[in-house]
């Protein structure tokens, strides 16, 4: 097996009897160890370093090249906020999906999209607890607005007022989402993000 950390080689490494889980736990010797392994690359696929379960236990014997990826936890960090800025803007964009729906009458398929968004946030509010442990920066706009309108919007929907469920999620929900998004992307380092949103 070749294995490189990044793009420096660190040789042919003999791996009969090994998984890749236990091939990644040996080579950490030849990580920096100001830096963590985030990305995990057999033969040209690529995993999040997250993902053990996708590739921990199979047999290292029959891997022809690993890649480990690492960075310092603080670009890291950097590079998952900006994601999840664009994670959350999408989820804001369904929001304005739902919101079409509830005024076309469309309530069925709007409560359906609206069940998969509300997975899709609290997703991105995990990830949000996850980053926060690397970098420690503090998003107020990550939870305190959605944790405000949450409870409004349950109730509506159990007493199936869809004009007020609607009416929460266009004016309350979507500009929280949309200021958690911009709060996410300044703190990524992207300078469009100090321009407000047009949406």
């Amino acid at each position: 097996m070749d294995v490189f950390i990044n793009e420096r080689a660190v040789g042919a490494v003999e791996a009969a009897g090994a998984t890749v889980g236990e091939m990644i736990e040996a080579l950490g010797v030849h990580v920096d160890p100001d830096e963590i392994i985030t990305t995990v690359e057999i033969d040209g696929i690529t995993f999040s370093a997250g993902d053990e379960e996708r590739y921990a236990r199979r047999g290292a014997g029959s891997v022809r090249r690993l890649v480990l990826g690492t960075s310092t936890p603080a670009a890291f960090a950097c590079c998952m906020r900006a994601e999840l800025a664009a994670a959350v803007e999408i989820v804001a964009s369904k929001v304005d999906l739902v919101v079409a729906h509830f005024a076309a009458g469309d309530d069925r398929d709007a409560n359906a999209l609206l069940a998969a968004l509300m997975e899709e946030l609290r997703l991105a509010l995990v990830l949000e607890q996850q980053v926060a442990t690397l970098d420690g920066a503090v998003v107020p706009e990550a939870v305190e607005p959605v944790q405000t309108v949450a409870p409004a919007l349950l109730s509506a929907q159990e007493r199936r007022a869809w004009g007020e469920l609607s009416t929460l999620l266009a004016h309350e929900l979507a500009p929280a989402l949309r200021a958690w998004s911009r709060a996410e992307s300044s703190l990524a380092g992207d300078p469009a993000s100090a321009a407000p949103s047009t949406f």
